[in-house]
C-alpha cells in the first residue's frame, strides 16, 4: 500500500513540483497534492507529526502525539503554529495515543499496550507534566494501564481507559489502579473510547453506549443512560457538546475496507431524552452519513472527493466553535480526507465540503478557530486548512503548485491490487 501511495505522490510531484522556500516556520510549502471543494483552502503542512492519530486543543495550545513523543504547538497564530515543546514518549507505530487528553497541567499517553498487552514493561500509562509548555516531561507511569484510549475524568484526577480500568491520578506522579472498572454493572463488553461530556459525566463509545455519573464516587460510577444503534455496529467516538446540554449527541463508527454497507463506519446524530421521574437518559439515533467509494474527480471533471480505496471508514471529529443544537462538524475520514458536515436543527446531516489529500490517511480534524482546521494525517503530518462557511458549488480546486492530473473516468485494477499491507497502513481497530 505504501508503495502504491508513493508512486501516486511521485507522479503528482513530477508533473509540477516547485522548489522549497527557505523559512524558519514549521509550515512547509513542500508536500503531495490535494483536491478540495472551493470553500476549502490549503494553507500549509507540518510534515513532522506523521503517524499521529490525533491531538487536543486547549487554551491556545495544540497537543499532538506520534510514535516518537508529545509535541506542543503555540497556535496563537493558527495559520502558522510554532512548536514550543517536545517530550520523548515512544509509542507503538499506528497505535499512538488517540484522542489525546489533557487539562493543561498533565497529559495522558499510553505506550505500546495495544501491541503488547501482556508485556508489562511495554504496556504502561505515562503521565506527562505539561505545565511548562516548553519543557514537558514524564513524571509518572503505571504498568499495565495502557489501552487504545485513555480519558481524563474530573479534571484529570481520575482516568478511564477503553479497557474499563479506572486510574487514580490524585497524585499524578504516582498513578494507581482503583481496583474497580467502569464497565461493572453495565451491558458493555468492549469499548473504544470514553468521553467526559460534562464534569464527572462520561459517555462511552461502545455498543450499547452508556452514560455514567462519576461525581459521587469516581471509582464506582453509576449508569444514568444508554443508547443502542439498530444493529451491532462498532462505535468509535462521541461528543455531547456544551457539557451535555446540546440537543444532539454526536457519534462516529469505524470499520475496515468496506465503507459502502449499511453498517459501515458512519457519522451519526442521536437525540437524548431524560425521564424527569427517573433521571435516566435514553439516546435514539436520528441520522447517519457515509462516504462512497469512487474517484475524486468524475468523468465530467466534477469533484466528488471519493477515494477508490478504503483502509478504514470514519475517525475522529470536532464541532465548530459556534456549534449549538446543530452546526458544522469537521471529521477525519482516512483515505477520504477531511469532510465538512452540517447538522441541522432536526439532527439531519449534509456534507458542505471536503479536502482530499493525495497519498493521505486523515485521522482527525480539529477546529482551531472558526475558520482554521488542523487535519492530522498518518502519512502527511498536519494539513492546515481554511474553511469558509459557504455552500460548495460542486467545483474543485487542485493544488496549483503540484500540477494535479485528473484520473481517467474508469480505472480497472487487478484483483487484490489494493489489499492492505498491515505493516504500512493503520491496523484494525485504530
Amino acid at each position: 500500500m505504501r508503495r502504491l501511495l508513493t508512486a501516486v505522490v511521485a507522479l503528482v510531484l513530477a508533473t509540477g513540483a516547485v522548489p522549497a522556500t527557505a523559512s524558519d516556520s514549521l509550515v512547509s510549502t513542500i508536500g503531495p497534492g490535494y483536491i478540495a471543494t472551493d470553500n476549502v483552502e490549503w494553507l500549509g503542512n507540518i510534515p513532522v507529526n506523521t503517524d499521529s492519530a490525533g491531538g487536543r486543543l486547549l487554551d491556545g495550545y495544540f497537543y499532538v502525539s506520534d510514535d516518537r513523543g508529545l509535541t506542543i504547538y503555540d497556535v496563537s497564530t493558527p495559520e502558522n503554529p510554532q512548536r514550543v515543546g517536545f517530550a520523548v514518549v515512544p509509542q507503538g507505530p499506528y497505535y499512538v495515543e488517540e484522542d489525546l487528553d489533557t487539562n493543561g497541567r498533565i497529559a495522558l499517553i499510553g505506550s505500546y499496550g495495544d501491541l503488547a498487552p501482556n508485556l508489562g514493561p511495554l504496556n504502561r500509562l505515562l503521565v506527562v507534566d505539561v505545565q511548562d509548555k516548553t519543557a514537558p516531561k514524564v513524571i509518572g507511569e503505571l504498568q499495565g494501564a495502557d489501552s487504545h484510549t485513555v480519558s481524563c475524568v474530573l479534571d484529570c484526577t481520575y482516568a478511564y481507559n477503553s479497557n474499563g480500568q479506572i486510574i487514580d491520578l490524585t497524585d499524578p506522579a504516582n498513578p494507581k489502579f482503583t481496583g474497580t472498572r467502569w464497565t461493572t454493572g453495565t451491558p458493555v463488553t468492549g469499548s473504544h473510547d470514553v468521553t467526559e461530556v460534562a464534569p464527572g459525566i462520561v459517555l462511552t463509545s461502545s455498543n450499547p453506549m452508556v452514560l455514567l455519573d462519576a461525581n459521587e464516587d469516581p471509582a464506582n460510577p453509576k449508569v444514568i443512560g444508554t443508547g443502542k444503534p439498530r444493529d451491532n455496529r462498532f462505535m468509535h467516538g462521541n461528543l455531547w457538546p456544551h457539557e451535555a446540554s446540546d440537543a444532539f449527541v454526536l457519534a462516529g463508527g469505524e470499520t475496515s475496507l468496506n465503507c459502502n454497507s449499511t453498517t459501515s463506519g458512519a457519522f451519526m446524530t442521536w437525540r437524548p431524552e431524560t425521564n424527569p421521574d427517573t433521571g435516566v437518559t435514553t439516546m435514539t439515533m436520528i441520522d447517519e452519513y457515509r462516504v462512497a467509494t469512487g474517484l475524486p474527480i468524475d468523468s465530467s471533471g466534477n469533484g466528488t472527493g471519493n477515494s477508490p480505496y478504503n483502509q478504514f471508514c470514519a475517525h475522529w471529529f470536532d464541532t465548530h466553535p459556534t456549534y449549538a443544537d446543530g452546526g458544522l462538524v469537521a471529521m477525519g475520514w482516512y483515505e477520504h480526507g477531511t469532510r465538512f458536515l452540517s447538522v441541522s436543527d432536526e439532527g439531519k446531516i449534509a456534507e458542505k465540503g471536503w479536502f482530499y489529500p493525495l497519498g493521505g490517511s486523515t485521522s482527525a480534524a480539529y477546529w482551531i478557530t472558526d475558520e482554521i482546521v488542523y487535519a492530522v494525517d498518518y502519512q502527511r503530518g498536519i494539513d492546515i486548512l481554511r474553511f469558509t462557511d459557504a455552500e460548495a458549488e460542486g467545483t474543485v480546486e487542485a493544488s496549483p503548485s503540484r500540477g494535479y492530473v485528473a484520473p481517467p473516468a474508469r480505472v480497472k485494477l487487478p484483483r487484490g491490487a489494493l489489499q492492505a499491507d498491515p505493516f504500512a497502513c493503520p491496523l484494525p481497530g485504530v
